[in-house]
């Protein structure tokens, strides 16, 4: 078990005293920390920042990626393996990640984590060929890997359980302001410069975040020092690998391609296996038993399907308006609302949950019926240079995910066992790339059906996001039911 941190009143002659900062788990302030008004609060704003950069790399990748794919003459399949190279790796890594954190020090696994990042991102920036930009690629992965887990892990140290929601909506709020700012100034600079340009911000906001961390973050570990779970990993690490590749493929090849199928029942073999391992484990990396307790379970599966319905509307939207002859430089600003819609749900998120009381229950159906609204909007798009319903949908879906995010974050860790949090704040990106995946997998071929076989028409792409928006409400109405249990975290 961790233990709780009352810190102690003490002087430094001629610099003044340094003060008392209260966190539910023991840290090692440094005594510029403890001079600090804030600290707690500097800790968390660095802590936004760092985090956010799971998203500002992916939304700048994909600006990036076809100028990268013409340079280099890349092939259709080179650069779709070159695009998922960093998923894999980052599902590879996580467990691992947060059970080294929880064993060395999660400050200084996530200042390691940004660094390999900065040099993952100069090492894109200056590739002159494939094999260079994928090693680039692979150390992205592994660095994101080790900061969001970490970002996860630390922050149920700074705040007691009933301000976890608070401190997650500036979590994610911070994040997500983030992303639309460097997503606003990336399409210029990469018109002016290149796009070698564009990595280079992912570089020069990584190395800041680094000395950002180093400074304001507080050092803590787990109290109780565990043996490395390295078969329990391994397991983790293969199965999601498996699971991820396989939707990523299906997306391309189709969900019938053995190649899918095959990978499917192998990640489900493995995963299993990780289980089994963990149940039977005297010292497990990952404490299975969580899933029997529902709202644990409940946001696992929320985590999914809100990641399904952005990665829906982000790969449908552009896909109809693009060949339609909507510009690019249009397109973007409307793929863009959804973020302000982001930065909207968590600027209310932690309103409704603290003051407004409600429950955790409510924050998830209500999220997965404004999912469902914002798909079913489109069944009335007619005409693709028609930019009101999908910048609307796409709004109200970024702000469903932020309003179910948030609660869905502090459930997740606020049920890990105080030795466990890194290893438990695997869960959350994991269940996330999960979603992502399934969205991207499934909206095509599920509007593919209204197609006919000819290209993706406004009625198409509307209709099949329109039989997804049944299969949300279906989805609200089974946590509901799951929720009625008193057992929670």
């Amino acid at each position: 078990m961790e233990t709780k941190s009352k810190g102690t009143r003490t002087g430094v002659p001629g610099r003044g005293a340094l003060r008392l900062i209260d966190t539910p788990v023991a840290q090692q302030w440094s005594s510029r920390q403890l001079r600090s008004r804030r600290a707690v609060l500097l800790a968390m704003i660095c802590i936004a920042l760092v985090g956010g950069m799971q998203g500002v790399d992916p939304a700048l990748q994909a600006v990036a990626m076809p100028a990268v794919a013409k340079t280099m003459h890349l092939s259709t399949s080179a650069t779709g393996f070159l695009k998922s190279l960093g998923t894999i790796v980052l599902a590879a890594s996580l467990l691992g990640a947060g059970i080294i954190g929880d064993r060395h020090g999660r400050k200084r696994l996530l200042v390691l984590g940004i660094f390999l990042m900065a040099v993952a991102a100069l090492m894109s920036a200056l590739a002159t060929n494939p094999i260079i930009f994928g090693c680039g690629r692979v150390l992205m992965g592994a660095g994101t890997a080790m900061t969001f887990s970490m970002c996860l892990a630390i922050t149920p140290t700074l705040y007691e359980k009933s301000k976890l929601p608070k401190a997650f909506g500036l979590f994610f709020g911070v994040g997500a302001a983030l992303i639309v700012a460097t997503t606003a100034v990336s399409g210029s600079v990469q018109g002016h410069f290149g796009w070698r340009a564009t990595y280079m911000i992912t570089a020069g906001l990584c190395v800041l975040l680094c000395f950002a961390a180093a400074l304001v973050l507080p050092e803590n570990r787990s109290a109780t020092v565990r043996k490395f779970d390295a078969f329990g990993v391994l397991l983790a690490g293969a199965g999601l690998v498996s699971l991820v590749y396989s939707i990523g493929q299906a997306a391309v090849r189709g969900w019938g391609d053995p190649v899918v199928l095959g990978g499917m029942v192998l990640a489900a073999v493995v995963l299993a296996a990780f289980v089994r391992w963990e149940r039977h484990c005297s010292d497990p990396g990952f404490p299975v038993q969580l899933f029997k307790i529902p709202a644990f379970t409940a946001a696992c599966l929320a985590g999914v399907l809100f990641n399904w319905a952005d990665a829906s509307m982000l790969g449908q939207y552009p896909a109809m308006a693009l060949p339609a002859g909507v510009p690019a430089s249009v397109v973007s600003v409307i793929v863009a609302l959804m973020y302000v819609g982001m930065v909207c749900g968590a600027a209310l998120v932690g309103v409704a949950q603290i003051r407004l009381r409600l429950s955790n229950r409510c924050m998830f159906v209500s999220g997965l019926l404004l999912c469902s609204a914002g798909l079913v909007t489109q069944l009335f798009l007619r005409d693709a240079h028609d930019i009101m319903l999908p910048a609307a949908g796409l709004f109200v879906i970024g702000f469903a995910v932020m309003w179910m995010q948030n609660p869905e974050t502090a459930v997740i860790m606020g049920s890990a066992p105080g030795g466990n949090y890194g290893a438990v704040g695997a869960v959350k990106p994991a269940v996330g790339q999960l979603g992502f995946g399934l969205g991207f997998a499934l909206a095509a071929p599920i509007s593919s059906i209204f197609t006919g076989g000819g290209p993706l028409t406004p009625q198409a792409y509307g209709q099949g996001l329109g039989v997804q928006a049944l299969f949300f409400v279906a989805a609200a109405i089974a946590i509901a039911a799951m929720l009625k249990s008193r057992r929670t975290v």
